[in-house]
């Protein structure tokens, strides 16, 4: 019966096609379906809505059509899948919130894993830590932690799950005061390629422990992690438009904000978008208290279009606030350079590359192209020793592309790695640049190797623990980031 309805989701979704989708891997399907405890299932293309919520990803680029969802919930069904897909050497994808920017990263045509129903916030008896699945958003990890006054340091808007995220690094609003995500785990929880459930914290697995902490999913399947809390109070801020005017003061208050705010309780991101009518400017500003802080009066008297700042806002009132909910068909992706500080020069650079590539975006079907300035303080003195090296505050520069049409994926995606090399030699001219820094997982292009991810020592460290807990290569079946 299951081969049934699978061969019919098939001739459902190639209907008014000019070629039926093919599902290659039904009988893997069939097979993980008959091994499942009642805390799973099995979803077949045929069930057409559950199907596509659970494949469904940031960037309509991103989304493949798998032979089936395995939405598993627990540890010991993850633990059969894997063995499963180790046996038949099955194609797989892990997805967490579906924020990856990169094509097939948590995507695949064959055995599509969603976390989607580990969805636990926990809380320890002292309220110090709290175990929080990975198959949620960070807007629903906040809205549950709200009632008991509690936070941790996770995303800055309301999509990102908590998976990708925490295993990339995580930069947050918090990151100034606590460093990133990764650096508040205490604990990942943790089924390993062979089908091992276990764990993996400073005391124990602590080579993994260490490779989780930027390394992405090259290690295993995590379920969960036990994060540390923080009381969390009212909060100032919120999202400003600028025009295109205001662009050159805007930049400058920023770089100002770079080199002298010392509150690590106040953040900030610039971000400039680029248009045919020239590149306007995207402020969003926040304060880990209840009153505006005198170093936002940097961007007093600097004409703004929209302004969103509030006082006295919740935290999860905050976090809404931004414009980050799902976008649907758009092909695009991230990229990423870091700095040590914002040069005036180097900030015009920014914009050169704003205006030039957004002025004509529209002739390649585009319709976003974005550059986030993300002014942090010192965080690196919270910096555990990760993956992802951060020790020395590296300052990660976003860049943002989305366009319409998979005829200009090449396109695309050579002018942003343009625009990056365009942008790290002025920073090499500029002093700013460091060899010890590296691209952030989480905004990391696809190709981008193991070494420009995690220098040249991570990456050797990160081989020999992947040979130990993955010596078959399982992972290597699931899309990421190759080590």
């Amino acid at each position: 019966m299951v081969r049934v309805l699978a061969i019919l989701g098939a001739i459902a979704f190639g209907l008014g096609c000019a070629d039926a989708t093919v599902f290659p891997y039904t009988s893997v399907c069939e097979q993980i379906n008959g091994n499942l405890t009642s805390a799973s299932d099995v979803i077949f293309p045929i069930q057409a809505v559950t199907y596509q919520k659970e494949t469904q990803h940031w960037f309509l680029s991103s989304d493949q059509n798998p032979s089936c969802v395995v939405r598993v919930g627990s540890s010991q069904d993850i633990s059969r899948v894997l063995q499963i897909i180790r046996d038949t050497k099955t194609p797989f994808a892990v997805q967490s919130g579906g924020h990856a920017s990169n094509p097939g990263f948590s995507s695949t045509t064959g055995v599509h894993i969603s976390l989607s129903l580990l969805d636990q916030v926990v809380l320890s008896p002292d309220k110090k830590t709290a175990e929080i699945g990975f198959g949620q958003t960070w807007a629903d990890v906040y809205d549950k932690l709200e009632p008991h006054g509690l936070n941790v340091v996770g995303g800055r808007v309301i999509g990102p799950g908590i998976g990708g995220f925490t295993l990339g690094g995580g930069y947050s609003w918090k990151t100034n005061q606590f460093g990133l995500t990764c650096d508040t785990v205490e604990l990942f929880n943790i089924v390993l390629p062979n089908g091992t459930v276990t764990t993996a914290s400073p005391s124990y697995n602590q080579d993994l422990f260490f490779a989780l902490k930027g390394g992405k999913n090259r290690f295993g399947i995590v379920t969960s992690a036990i994060f540390r809390t923080h009381p969390q109070g009212r909060v100032w801020g919120g999202l400003r438009i600028y025009p295109s005017t205001s662009v050159p003061a805007l930049l400058n208050a920023t770089r100002l904000f770079q080199t002298e705010n010392t509150d690590p309780k106040a953040g900030l991101i610039t971000t400039l978008e680029g248009g045919a009518l020239g590149t306007t400017a995207l402020v969003l500003m926040f304060y880990d208290g209840p009153e505006k802080p005198p170093i936002f009066d940097l961007f007093d008297g600097i004409p703004f279009l929209v302004s969103g700042t509030l006082p006295n806002r919740k935290w999860t009132n905050f976090i809404a606030s931004f414009p980050a909910e799902l976008k649907l068909n758009l092909r695009g992706t991230f990229a990423s350079v870091s700095t040590s500080t914002l040069t005036t020069r180097f900030l015009d650079a920014i914009k050169n590359e704003t205006d030039s590539i957004g002025l004509t975006k529209g002739l390649k079907t585009g319709t976003t192209v974005s550059y986030d300035i993300e002014p942090f303080t010192q965080y690196g003195v919270h910096a555990t020793d990760s993956a992802f090296p951060h020790a020395d505050s590296p300052l990660p520069l976003n860049l943002y592309f989305s366009w319409a049409s998979a005829a200009h994926d090449e396109y695309w995606y050579n002018r942003m790695k343009q625009s990056i090399a365009t942008l790290k030699q002025v920073a090499i001219e500029e002093g700013i640049y460091s060899e010890s820094f590296t691209s952030y997982p989480n905004y990391a292009i696809s190709g981008t190797t193991a070494e420009e991810l995690y220098g040249e020592a991570n990456a050797e460290r990160l081989r020999e623990i992947r040979d130990i807990y993955d010596p078959e290569k399982v992972m290597d079946l699931a899309g990421g980031f190759e080590i």
